[in-house]
């Protein structure tokens, strides 16, 4: 019920990579790249809204080794087959091939720079596929990699620029910079405020006075895709209704909700069509919560930070239209039972994970008894799922 501690990780997949490959030891480096949770700020980073992100200590862990050639040659620990291609012939991604992301990492570091050399290397996730971002985690580690082996120095705002471009323009999914930029700017015990339309983040730290209180991680066992779910339909959607209130009100350039005051949305909102105005209720609700659950962190109020949470998570089922079943179960189980603060989904609510919020009393047992509840409701997805206690840890770094 716990992560497995980062340096067994390394070792881990250090010794998986020497099985395979013939190196010195000293030209070995190692780059992790946690997971994020984002307790609030669901759907609306891609709308430029401010969100809230924290890093965790489940993550991406890649071992690798400089290569002369242009190449890169992979293995992964959690998918089988070795990916070996060209650094300077990047073929379109595949859906069922696990080293896309390594693949656009290569694309959009040799568009913005001159890249000359490649890296064999090894590969191994947490959670892939669980909603925590592993795919920017996964994606931000090959580009840490194939920076360090061409000794190109990136500034954090550069790795989260070419993760965006890694999903947005190679990838063809329209997220905004929640993930990337929990992951490059995490830090230890803190929650990393971010307004997406500027770019701009800062660390709240836990203040002493909060109440104690642990992470839970829930996993379906209903793994994600998110370029053939119903995401980019639902930005799309988005998009729709910021035109047209920004037509409403005056504002006729606007594409996101972030170019639309509330206020606008307030007086011209019942004159949207449903689909569209659920959307919008949605963003500036989520907005709103933002706001109110930072105040409430900041005061270390988790009974409100919670509550809050929830909020979050019934407004994505009813008004963003995301979620399967197995999620619903899971996050009715997960507010039943005694100590939790407040939850949310996470993955684009299209499977994946939830994530609460809980008092420091909770137990293993308590734990175990979500997850034997939501086995006994969905026996098939029951057979993956899992439940963690996860720890905050810091962002993306070379080792």
């Amino acid at each position: 019920m716990r992560f497995i501690p980062l340096e067994r990780s390394i070792d881990e997949i250090t010794e998986y990579l020497k099985r395979r490959e013939n190196f010195v030891p000293g030209e070995l480096y190692i780059a992790v790249s946690p997971y994020r949770i984002c307790p609030l700020g669901a759907h609306i980073d891609h709308q430029g809204g401010p969100v809230l992100g924290m890093t965790i200590n489940a993550a991406t862990v890649i071992a690798f080794v400089p290569n002369l050639e242009k190449r890169v040659r992979l293995y992964s620990a959690n998918y089988p087959g070795v990916a070996e291609f060209s650094i300077e012939n990047i073929k379109a991604p595949g859906r069922d091939d696990w080293a896309r992301y390594a693949m656009g990492a290569a694309k959009v570091l040799g568009e913005s720079g001159n890249i000359k050399h490649g890296f064999i290397g090894a590969v191994s996730g947490s959670l892939p596929e669980s909603g925590l971002s592993s795919s920017a985690s996964v994606g931000l580690a090959y580009l840490t990699a194939l920076a360090h082996v061409n000794g190109i120095g990136l500034h954090k705002e550069d790795y989260v620029e070419l993760d965006r471009r890694i999903e947005n323009e190679y990838l063809r999914l329209e997220n905004g910079i929640l993930d990337q930029s929990s992951i490059v700017y995490g830090r230890k015990d803190c929650i990393i405020r971010i307004d997406t339309r500027t770019g701009k983040s800062e660390a709240h730290g836990r203040p002493e006075q909060s109440d104690a209180y642990k992470l839970l991680i829930v996993d379906s066992g209903r793994k994600r895709e998110l370029t053939t779910s119903g995401f980019n339909t639902r930005v799309l959607e988005c998009g729709k209704a910021a035109g047209i209130l920004g037509i409403m009100g005056g504002v006729r350039s606007a594409k996101t909700f972030s170019d639309v005051p509330d206020d606008i949305f307030w007086k011209n909102f019942k004159r949207l069509p449903e689909d569209l105005r659920l959307r919008a209720a949605h963003y500036y609700g989520e907005v709103q919560r933002v706001k109110i659950g930072l105040e409430a962190w900041d005061k270390g109020d988790m009974m409100k930070f919670g509550r809050l949470m929830n909020e979050s998570c019934q407004s994505s089922f009813s008004n963003y239209e995301c979620g399967n079943q197995e999620m619903k179960t899971l996050q009715e189980i997960v507010n039943k039972t005694r100590g939790v603060y407040g939850s949310r989904m996470n993955g684009g609510g299209y499977g994946g994970s939830a994530t609460a919020f809980v008092t420091n009393s909770f137990s293993e047992d308590d734990a175990q008894a979500i997850l034997e509840q939501y086995k006994t409701r969905h026996p098939e997805a029951g057979e993956s799922a899992a439940v963690y206690f996860a720890e905050s840890d810091d962002g993306l770094r070379l080792l």
